[in-house]
């Protein structure tokens, strides 16, 4: 017998897909499981706007994260974005989901698969633990080129050099951006995007899935319609504010740069502090040996120092898919307002089934209470609470063969003088019951001295009045 059991539901609104036409070509990947009493994962495509804000590109619910799953969302984003050429000059984000690996490799293996630096080095640290190694880690996966790769990893070597080896388990082209291609306009390196994301419906994801999903519609609806009216308001520059704080922090490095200039496009930087190391930029290329300025699309601080040097504008050198004028065409297009549920089509198909149980992955959750410190743990033994006992004795229920009336033992202590037997004691508390036990004998003994004491005056008080009284009675 067939059933109409629910298993997945793919969202993909048109003017989210006609937006993401504007954008760069680098998608984010993830999962989120839900938090209310439906079972399920939440898994979205996120895409990166000319502020280099998230952007929703599609949505979908299904049971778990597995590899079917992901090919079959996958299989859709592919046909909504028109990805072509096997993903040939796109980039995906993702962390290292083991499903979503294999759904890459058999449907977009021309595409770059990059792996969220974060996730790895939570991994790396479990085995070091150092807090100072937490900074060459991220001068490994930010360095721009290869050569300081190299040289970042050899001082992660001095300090560990099975960490250094370590890092290495994962391919550096997939989280280290000197092994990133040139042309995708985006350096990053973690998948921060979708975290973002997770975080921002995490009140949505309490709710029935039709409840979360309707959430999740309305918060894009205002999102979209809150970046419109805001980039009205940017005036003073051509650069989006997000990419201009970036240009700020490479502006205020050209102070440690020298630069001598070939007199055409040819310009020789170098640092006057740190290494020391000297750098080739060719404006009319717009490259620059360090390896940042081709693969971001932005100036670094050695492109800035020769703009500087020719007395040229930054602005000419800043890709247009940082401009403000590609944030207002991304989000020129609207999400259309929705009738309420109550008036909703209905459809004449069967009514899906909820799916029954899913095991969802990872270690199960446990639900009980957290004890306070110095709290005794929960006892292992069954609760006999609700439950009637029987008499052995007379077959009533409500008492046991102690209280029954036809016990002739009934009232009498038996063995009373045998001692409780209870849980061993711990050596801290013997300790302390032992000194208890020894003060009370010892403020007991104190106070048989200080009565003997008083019951002796008292007898020679009493004999000193009898002679006394002996003595005037003789004299009489």
């Amino acid at each position: 017998m067939d059933q109409n059991i629910f298993q997945s539901f793919y969202v993909c609104f048109s003017a989210m897909k006609q937006g993401f036409k504007a954008c760069r070509r680098v998608i984010g990947l993830d999962g989120c499981f839900f938090k209310g009493a439906c079972q399920g994962e939440l898994l979205c495509a996120i895409g990166r706007d000319a502020n280099n804000q998230m952007y929703l590109v599609a949505w979908a619910v299904v049971e778990k994260e597995t590899t079917e799953t992901w090919e079959w969302f996958i299989g859709l984003l592919i046909k909504d974005l028109d990805i072509n050429d096997q993903g040939e000059g796109w980039v995906f984000i993702s962390d290292q989901q083991k499903g979503l690996i294999s759904a890459m490799q058999d449907y977009l293996p021309k595409a770059q698969h990059r792996m969220c630096a974060r996730h790895i080095y939570t991994n790396w640290k479990k085995k070091f633990r150092e807090h100072a190694l937490q900074k060459k880690f991220w001068a490994i996966a930010k360095a721009a080129n290869r050569e300081d790769f190299m040289y970042r990893k050899a001082k992660l070597a001095q300090d560990t050099p099975e960490g250094a080896r370590d890092i290495m388990r994962t391919e550096p082209k997939h989280w280290a951006r000197a092994f990133f291609p040139v042309g995708s306009l985006c350096d990053s390196v973690d998948n921060n995007l979708c975290e973002s994301f997770n975080n921002a419906i995490v009140e949505a994801r309490f709710y029935p899935i039709i409840s979360m999903l309707e959430k999740i519609r309305h918060k894009m609806t205002l999102r979209v319609q809150e970046n419109r009216s805001k980039s009205a308001k940017w005036t003073s520059s051509d650069i989006c504010p997000n990419i201009f704080k970036k240009l700020k922090v490479a502006i205020k490095m050209t102070q440690f740069c020298d630069v001598p200039w070939n007199g055409k496009e040819g310009f020789e930087v170098k640092h006057v502090s740190g290494r020391g190391r000297s750098y080739t930029v060719n404006l009319d290329k717009w490259t620059c040996s360090c390896g940042y300025f081709q693969l971001a699309g932005l100036p670094c601080c050695h492109a800035i120092s020769a703009i500087y040097k020719s007395g040229r504008n930054i602005a000419d050198f800043i890709h247009k898919c940082y401009s403000v004028e590609q944030f207002k065409k991304i989000y020129e297009h609207c999400l259309e307002p929705a009738e309420g549920q109550e008036r909703w089509p209905v459809s004449d198909k069967p009514r899906p089934q909820a799916p029954g149980y899913v095991s969802m992955p990872g270690r199960p959750r446990k639900n009980d209470r957290k004890r306070e410190e110095g709290e005794e743990p929960k006892g292992k033994k069954m609760s006999k609470h609700g439950t009637k006992i029987t008499c052995s004795m007379c077959g009533h229920k409500g008492h046991n063969k102690t209280g029954c009336n036809k016990n002739p033992e009934k009232g009498k202590k038996k063995n009373a003088f045998l001692k409780k037997t209870g849980r061993k004691m711990k050596s801290s508390e013997q300790a302390n019951t032992d000194a208890q036990i020894r003060a009370s004998q010892q403020a007991k003994s104190g106070g048989e001295v200080q009565a003997q004491a008083g019951t002796s005056g008292g007898k020679r008080k009493a004999t000193n009045k009898q002679n006394v009284q002996a003595k005037k009675k003789s004299k009489k």
